[in-house]
């Protein structure tokens, strides 16, 4: 399901339509939706991270949810150059419902230390990053 189509939908504070995909702005969350067939890179990120920090400035972190309804290809590796540029993501999750899709993460892993949430709906991943923000606000 797209998140436009969700009962999330409400919660978008800004939409971005690249050549790659669709960007969705929340408060403290980013929702990425990647176009059929596209091989997302560091060149693709960076254009991302940019937007982000020109809407929400340099200091965003949000919770990452990357919405795979189509099916695209990552560069891995890719992810060094995050981390290498000091860009990080409070937590990260996945919502994946294709089997192919078990093979990326194994290869997501290898490169992103930290847990990476799986979920099965838009409607979990929400949920699973709710309870982090929970979790977030009474350890403060």
């Amino acid at each position: 399901m797209r998140l436009e189509d969700s009962k999330y939908a409400d919660l978008i504070l800004e939409k971005i339509e690249y050549d790659f995909g669709n960007i969705y702005f929340l408060e403290d969350i980013l929702v990425s939706e990647i176009n059929q067939g596209v091989v997302f890179n560091w060149e693709c990120a960076e254009k991302v991270i940019i937007d982000a920090q020109r809407l929400f400035g340099n200091e965003y972190t949000p919770h990452f949810i990357s919405n795979r309804i189509h099916k695209y290809y990552t560069v891995y590796q890719d992810w060094i150059h995050f981390f290498n540029n000091r860009y990080f993501v409070k937590s990260f999750s996945v919502i994946s419902i294709h089997s192919y899709e078990m093979m990326n993460l194994v290869f997501e892993r290898m490169f992103y230390k930290r847990k990476i949430h799986v979920a099965n709906s838009l409607n979990e991943a929400f949920q699973n990053i709710y309870t982090l923000q929970k979790l977030e606000s009474n350890n403060k």
